[in-house]
């Protein structure tokens, strides 16, 4: 038999796949534990997923809760930064705080015969942080110094500034590390306080996934059986219906050889009806090696080394963002490319083509998703967080599959109308703002 390898392979059908769903109770204290128990393997992962997330605060402390994440592990129940880290190294446990905008997520992963102390540890650090004021000067001065050497980065010039000009002074206006500003003024006491308003068993979740002992539910209780909170405001933001600054803005970059290109626009919110549509419409038109965008900026004109466009679903309605980093002597060519790319996602449907490679990509990966314990409960903690059904994951598969070329258009039409964007260009504006201007209105910025 000869192989034609000028074709690919037809894919085969794709396996059935087993969607693990946690055994769920309340404490009396109102904490909720989420437990898989997977006993394949000696080990188990650990998430406490608290309401923290940037969101929480005002733009007059941006930055509260990502210095807050950074600072939790640094000494805890009277041991200081150094003691934790001996302590955990000992157990051979992995702690580590993540922060987003919906969120703050406590991780632990840890072996079955240290599972009791490694819990003990995470109760000790979510319950009872020391935030040591030496500790929060040394955070806070790394977290400055970062901040100012971001401005010598484009694309995280861009990042910084296209949040604003999305979303102005909503809570999603601004990156969760905050600006120099706002970090500059946090002291102690607004950690002590952030801490104190946001960390209650009310409204937290502890997910664990693994080789549970049949007593994990008596060690919860032992370790935060006895922690108390205040009722917290747990509401999703007010949701952004359009874009703040719409428009063509410019931040000069004097020398600059290349350009850094973003486009973005008001998306949905996780859980939306419409999220399987808006996930295939992503897939197709930049989400993917094969995508439009980058097919057209990237194989035909040979312009960047990678364009892409990203759905972001939170609480609240994401942005939808386009990007490239392209030469500066096309930078003007380039976002005349994208912006014909978001139009002709409104005007026709998609291929169908184009339909089964972007489905295939967002079902087919679906599995990866489900590979270790941190993924599970991973994938649970997203539950929690988006208050999303227990079906989620185990319909996902058969909602991308319904969807229909024609809603794609009509979503695209609805959601990322041209006329309608945030354009930001990073770049120099001796060489790039001629062309810009045949576009449209610039307006000059310089790097916040």
């Amino acid at each position: 038999m000869t192989l034609d390898r000028s074709r690919p392979p037809e894919a085969g059908p794709a396996r059935p796949l087993s969607i693990p769903r946690p055994d769920r109770h309340r404490l009396p204290n109102g904490l909720t534990v989420a437990a898989v128990r997977r006993p394949r393997l000696p080990e188990a992962s650990l998430a406490l997923v608290l309401p923290a997330g940037a969101d929480s605060v005002g733009s007059q402390q941006a930055g509260l809760a990502s210095l807050v994440a950074k600072v939790l592990p640094e000494g805890s129940s009277g041991k200081t930064s150094r003691e934790m880290a001996t302590m955990l190294d000992g157990l051979g446990v992995h702690l580590g705080v993540s922060v987003g905008y919906d969120s703050m997520i406590l991780r632990l992963h840890t072996l079955s015969d240290q599972l009791e102390p490694a819990l003990e540890a995470l109760a000790s650090v979510a319950l009872a942080p020391d935030f040591l004021a030496d500790e929060v000067d040394r955070c806070r001065a790394e977290r400055l110094d970062a901040i100012r050497r971001s401005r010598d980065e484009p694309a995280e010039v861009a990042a910084d500034v296209m949040a604003e000009l999305l979303y102005g002074d909503h809570p999603y206006g601004r990156l969760t590390r905050g600006r120099e500003g706002s970090v500059a003024r946090l002291d102690r006491s607004d950690l002590v306080e952030f801490h104190a308003r946001r960390f209650s068993p009310r409204v937290a979740t502890l997910v664990a996934c693994g080789d549970l002992p049949d007593g994990f539910n008596d060690l919860v209780t032992d370790c935060f059986g006895a922690w108390r909170g205040v009722d917290v405001d747990h509401g999703a933001p007010d949701t952004a219906s359009a874009v703040a600054s719409p428009g063509i803005v410019l931040v000069d970059r004097p020398g600059s050889g290349q350009s850094e290109i973003r486009m973005g626009a008001i998306g949905l919110e996780r859980g939306d009806p419409h999220e399987p549509v808006a996930r295939v419409t992503n897939a197709i038109l930049g989400g993917l090696f094969n995508s439009r965008l980058n097919m057209n900026l990237r194989e035909d004109k040979g312009w960047t080394y990678g364009a892409r466009s990203t759905l972001s679903l939170r609480r609240s309605r994401g942005p939808v963002s386009l990007r490239a980093a392209v030469e500066t002597a096309v930078t003007g060519a380039a976002v005349r490319e994208m912006l014909g790319e978001v139009q002709a996602m409104r005007e026709s449907p998609p291929s169908e083509g184009e339909m089964r490679t972007a489905t295939g990509a967002l079902t087919r990966s679906l599995p990866l998703r489900f590979e270790t314990n941190s993924q599970i409960a991973g994938t649970i903690a997203e539950q929690v967080i988006y208050g999303l059904p227990n079906d989620y994951w185990s319909t996902f598969s058969s909602r991308i599959g319904g969807v229909s070329r024609d809603s794609v258009m009509e979503l695209a039409d609805r959601m990322i109308d041209p006329d309608g964007l945030a354009i930001l260009v990073v770049g120099d504006s001796d060489e790039v703002l001629p062309d810009l201007e045949e576009l449209g209105s610039v307006t000059l910025r310089g790097v916040p």
